[in-house]
């Protein structure tokens, strides 16, 4: 492999849980947005949280997921997407064991905060340990300073 070929796990991280391969960057658009392929386990997804600056948008490509955001509730399965405005809180949970999903996030450059905790699959193909994973208030620490909040626990 030369300098100039990418490995084939570049952009590929274990993230709480999570695989995410990020597909388009916020370098690679020009910073108007990322682009990421993620599989999701039930138990794994993302406390209601709210994006400052990101709109962000789901295409379910396999499994199916309930997703609430403002007023609204949405049952996706394959081939359904919805858009979750920047400035709503939003969750997502999954109705199948996993979920297999393309998000958008517009602008990019949320990826900086997922790498910033996260494991790149270059070192493993396997997920960390769990006592390797961040824990929930390191995580909060790291998306709040990019404009992320995730809401207290009802």
């Amino acid at each position: 492999m030369t300098p100039e070929t990418p490995s084939p796990l570049e952009r590929r991280y274990w993230c709480a849980g999570l695989y995410l391969h990020f597909l388009a960057e916020a370098p690679d658009t020009g910073g108007e947005f990322t682009l990421v392929e993620g599989v999701v386990r039930q138990g794994t997804e993302p406390p209601p949280h709210t994006h400052t600056y990101e709109d962000e948008e789901l295409l379910v490509l396999e499994g199916e997921l309930e997703v609430r955001y403002g007023d609204c509730r949405e049952r996706l399965g394959a081939g359904e997407h919805c858009l979750m405005p920047r400035r709503q809180e939003h969750y997502f949970r999954c109705l199948t064991p996993e979920v297999r999903l393309l998000v958008r996030l517009s602008p990019g450059g949320l990826e900086r905060g997922f790498k910033a905790f996260g494991v790149a699959l270059s070192e493993s193909l396997l997920p960390p340990p769990p006592e390797q994973v961040p824990g929930f208030p390191e995580i909060a620490r790291i998306f709040g300073e990019l404009g992320v909040y995730f809401s207290p626990p009802r």
